[in-house]
């Protein structure tokens, strides 16, 4: 159970380990029931201005990111995640902690079950705790490396020093 591991680096380290072996009793183990869940950012820009927006097409690309509050709301992000992608492995993770904050950062290796490919991605994530579980989640990550690997063709043209450069499709891993 969350509330018996001693300081939050280990909350973190155990909740990230679980997440990535699709234990969906973290939610009830580890979170706390008005839990903030952030995904790369919110749909609609937060009247405070403190959360980052995201936009229209990469909400369109990838649905599951976002505001996740409560319980329920984790629950059903996870399952469309799972659904989606597969966590693979881990590299290295460092979690710094101070009081009630955290924050862990790292790499994860993602399999996007629809095109085959795989991906390392590397993330930061900034937490709050609250006695003994997680309050606040707020996750980024490489959104380009995310989509690139759900990514069924047609050319990606970037503009840069006035000039277009088309990115090259992912290879699939074998």
């Amino acid at each position: 159970m969350a509330a018996q591991l001693s300081t939050n680096a280990e909350v973190v380290g155990a909740y990230l380990d679980a997440v990535s072996k699709k234990d969906h009793s973290i939610v009830e183990r580890f979170l706390a029931p008005d839990i903030e869940y952030i995904v790369n950012g919110t749909s609609h820009r937060d009247r405070e201005g403190k959360l980052p927006p995201i936009s229209p097409e990469l909400e369109a690309a990838l649905p599951w990111l976002g505001k996740h509050d409560g319980h329920a709301n984790v629950s059903a992000f996870l399952d469309r995640l799972h659904a989606n992608l597969d966590v693979t492995a881990y590299g290295p993770r460092e979690v710094i902690s101070e009081g009630d904050r955290a924050a862990a950062f790292g790499w994860f290796r993602l399999a996007a079950k629809a095109t085959g490919r795989v991906m390392d991605i590397p993330y930061a994530i900034y937490f709050e705790m609250e006695n003994g579980k997680i309050r606040k989640y707020h996750f980024l990550e490489s959104t380009f490396d995310v989509a690139a690997a759900f990514r069924d063709g047609g050319k990606w043209i970037v503009k840069r020093d006035q000039v277009d450069h088309e990115i090259p499709e992912p290879s699939i891993a074998s």
